[in-house]
């Protein structure tokens, strides 16, 4: 009872007012999100809208519902077990799904990885292909020498997971022009709780797990088949500028 008495407390200074007006206007926002974004289950919610399980949460209990079905049906949210404990409002962050391989011990990635990155001439030279990748190849174009949409177009041509191969590359690169997969520690980022930026950012996931999944479709090939790793370096040398 205390609880909902002082949620309709009234703000006697500007700074409070200010404050309150602010979160007022989240909250209204959050709200309207969830019920344009998920209306059927909006209808549904028999959550009262200023119930407030969590006293030190900056959020209702019908937010925190709307933000967990955007966690599980739209895109991840991060913190999303820390939501209901937060004092603050946060906006959506935009954060790395993986470690950056150049924070990490080269012999400690994965087989696929270290491969791509051998191609790509910031792994092992060719003198260590024999033994970490079973042949050694005649020569490896320089990365600055490919083209790489001449690339693609070579990679296409074959049915197996090796048409994939320029997607794994630009995810290894973080190239892929996919705001999921191209983002680091160091270009995290933060977007507001609009519509445009849920919908941007649903859309954006959508299409991040579907190249995870075509690359890791290629890694798996990678790793298990030597003639698929010959192949990899032939597309390769033939996307050169030579």
């Amino acid at each position: 009872m205390l609880g909902n008495i002082h949620s309709f407390k009234i703000p006697i200074t500007c700074i409070t007012a200010i404050n309150y007006l602010e979160n007022l206007s989240e909250r209204v926002n959050i709200l309207s999100l969830y019920q344009r974004l998920f209306p059927e289950k909006w209808l549904e919610s028999t959550i009262p809208i200023n119930k407030q399980s969590h006293p030190t949460s900056a959020y209702l209990d019908r937010e925190i519902e709307f933000i967990n079905l955007v966690n599980e049906n739209l895109f991840p949210v991060e913190y999303i077990d820390e939501i209901e404990f937060n004092p603050e409002r946060d906006s959506i962050l935009v954060s790395p799904q993986r470690l950056e391989w150049w924070n990490e011990d080269f012999d400690e990635l994965v087989y696929s990885e270290k491969f791509l990155l051998s191609l790509m001439g910031q792994g092992y030279n060719i003198s260590q292909w024999k033994l970490n990748f079973g042949f050694t190849p005649d020569y490896l174009a320089p990365a600055e020498e490919i083209y790489f949409e001449k690339f693609v177009k070579l990679c296409r041509r074959y049915k197996n997971p090796l048409q994939y191969l320029d997607i794994a590359i630009r995810i290894i690169d973080y190239s892929t022009e996919n705001i999921w997969l191209d983002i680091t520690c160091e270009t995290s980022d933060w977007l507001e709780w609009t519509y445009e930026n849920i919908v941007f950012l649903a859309q954006k996931w959508q299409e991040a797990v579907s190249m995870i999944e075509k690359s890791n479709e290629v890694s798996h090939l990678l790793e298990t088949s030597i003639s698929a790793r010959k192949a990899a370096v032939k597309i390769w040398n033939q996307a050169s500028k030579a």
